[in-house]
């Protein structure tokens, strides 16, 4: 169970169609992490980040995964169908 700052999140190895931001230092729940946010490649909203850098030796198996939040996926997917006729095939 994850939790991001909108709620429930969850951890995933791989993703498509983001962009990430520059690399943040950060104090979160579980430790001190270097992260870089994520977001939409289509509308360029915020939906997450990725892990760069753990601190803690318990939190190592993060790196190079992504935290989506769930609540953001579901509003950015609705907005991106609103505002772009093609979005869906």
């Amino acid at each position: 169970q994850y939790s991001g700052q909108y709620g429930r999140a969850v951890l995933l190895s791989d993703i498509v169609n983001v962009r990430v931001g520059e690399p943040d230092k950060r104090s979160m729940t579980t430790g001190m992490h270097i992260v870089q946010d994520i977001y939409c490649m289509r509308c360029n909203k915020y939906v997450g980040w990725t892990y760069v850098r753990a601190f803690e030796p318990e939190q190592k198996f993060k790196e190079g995964k992504f935290i989506l939040e769930r609540e953001l996926i579901y509003d950015i997917s609705r907005e991106c169908i609103r505002d772009s006729s093609d979005w869906i095939e």
